[in-house]
């Protein structure tokens, strides 16, 4: 069920990212692992019921990953009604919900926001991240995930909504002056680097925004798509996330 804390707002976000990015697609797989190993290593626990918010967290997928690793409680929030409605129950609440305009209920309520590829889509990055940073308790934990490398950026990004990618140099550009102190920053993915090359070139001639996102984010085969999620790297990898 779907509580709307705010009206839900129209989004040109290509619906099909919803649809390809189901739990098991071995990019949120790699995803999910170095997430894990970031967790482990500045020492989060996994095994306490931390309340945790997802903000910009679509349809879900990375909370039902996360609930099913852990024992944390996740909301979701987002403003996409279409993502929303792809939500499936779980032990968090799935919230309509902005975090430009907070329920005085939510402020400094969690233990942890996840911020996982939202910010490469948002023009005034300042307010937001101030706005979603008022959400963590005091002692409390903002992780982020953002697209790394703007030599990789491509028709793909454009499709996407992604306004830029970063650099650890640009991301701690960002969070300077905010409200947290920065424990740890990693690249990830290495071994998507010549894949996502390759993307730059297929995907340039796509017809429509979904099109492009279906073409640059779809393994092109259940044996491709077995082959990738099997490499999976460790979570300490360095390399970078897509």
């Amino acid at each position: 069920m779907v509580e709307y804390l705010v009206p839900a707002q129209a989004s040109e976000f290509p619906e099909q990212w919803y649809e390809l990015s189901r739990p098991d697609h071995f990019w949120l797989q790699w995803r999910l692992a170095a997430a894990l190993g970031q967790i482990s290593d500045v020492g989060i626990a996994v095994e306490r019921p931390l309340r945790v918010l997802d903000v910009g967290g679509g349809g879900g997928a990375l909370r039902e990953q996360l609930e099913g690793a852990t024992a944390w409680t996740i909301d979701v929030g987002d403003l996409n009604a279409a993502a929303l409605a792809r939500v499936r129950e779980s032990r968090g609440r799935t919230l309509c919900y902005d975090v430009l305009r907070p329920h005085p209920d939510l402020l400094d309520a969690y233990d942890v926001v996840l911020l996982f590829d939202v910010l490469e889509h948002v023009e005034d990055r300042r307010p937001f991240l101030e706005a979603t940073l008022r959400h963590v308790k005091p002692g409390g934990f903002l992780l982020l995930n953002v697209p790394a490398w703007q030599f990789l950026y491509g028709s793909y990004d454009v499709a996407a909504g992604h306004r830029r990618r970063y650099r650890k140099a640009t991301l701690a550009a960002e969070l300077a002056g905010a409200d947290c102190d920065v424990r740890d920053m990693r690249y990830w993915g290495l071994l998507m680097v010549p894949l996502l090359l390759l993307r730059r070139w297929t995907v340039r001639r796509a017809e429509s925004d979904g099109d492009c996102v279906r073409r640059g984010f779809q393994p092109p085969g259940a044996l491709v798509h077995a082959v990738l999620r099997a490499a999976v790297e460790p979570a300490e990898c360095l390399g970078v996330d897509a």
